[in-house]
């Protein structure tokens, strides 16, 4: 039974170890999604003004 606490402590410091490196790791890749989240808006904003446009000029001839 008391070679059981130690073994406890070791894990939950290896497990809060994990926590803290990982958490950083996920706060970066959260940013990195938000950019390119950004960076499709935009894209599909310019692909349904493309579309438009060409829906217009083969209306109008």
């Amino acid at each position: 039974m008391i070679f059981l606490i130690p073994l406890l402590i070791i894990i939950g410091v290896i497990f809060g170890i994990d926590h803290l490196y990982f958490s950083n790791e996920n706060n970066k890749i959260e940013s990195k999604k938000e950019v390119k989240q950004e960076i499709n808006s935009s894209l599909i904003d310019e692909r349904s003004k493309y579309i438009e446009k060409l829906f217009n000029s083969k209306s109008k001839q």
